[in-house]
């Protein structure tokens, strides 16, 4: 579901702007992720491996769960960034794209998650992508909008990807 496109920074800000809104959980993780763009304009994914907690083997983008301790919302994906792709690739935060809320099943717990998504535009600048989680990445995987097989998608990502490719084509 499609919350907002305004960016907001931190945990209150984004508290006091889902303060009205009853179709949210009060229990909800919240996750950055990013849409990273290459010089050619295909969007990176990642093939998701078998120690993830849902979505096995399925596409998704570049990002993850904001911990307590980051300062902000970029600052998050920023740390996520150099956890999934290391510190030989630069790639650089652009403009915030959207936050949606979705429920995900966890298979590691048996329990449903419920989760804002905060979906940010990127570069891919250089560098060499490597796989610092291999347990949790299996590839990277690059696909120019449109040609982007929505099939292999993650459930999340399907939503995502819909909304970047209407606004990017």
């Amino acid at each position: 579901m499609q919350l907002f496109s305004e960016e907001v920074e931190e945990r209150e800000e984004l508290r006091e702007k889902l303060k009205n809104n009853k179709n949210i959980a009060d229990d909800y993780e919240i996750a950055v992720i990013i849409y990273a763009f290459d010089n050619d304009n295909n969007i990176i994914f990642q093939r998701r491996g078998g120690a993830c907690r849902d979505e096995r083997f399925k596409l998704e983008t570049i990002g993850g769960r904001v911990k307590n301790e980051d300062a902000n919302f970029r600052v998050a994906l920023q740390r996520e960034i150099k956890e999934e792709v290391g510190d030989e690739a630069e790639i650089t935060l652009e403009e915030f794209i959207i936050a949606t809320y979705a429920e995900t099943f966890d298979e590691r717990y048996a329990k449903k998650q419920k989760w804002i998504y905060l979906v940010y535009k990127g570069r891919f600048e250089k560098g060499e992508l490597q796989i610092a989680e291999p347990t949790k990445n299996l590839s990277y995987e690059r696909y120019q909008i449109g040609e982007v097989p929505v099939n292999e998608l993650s459930k999340g990502a399907q939503e995502l990807y819909t909304i970047v490719k209407e606004k990017y084509s």
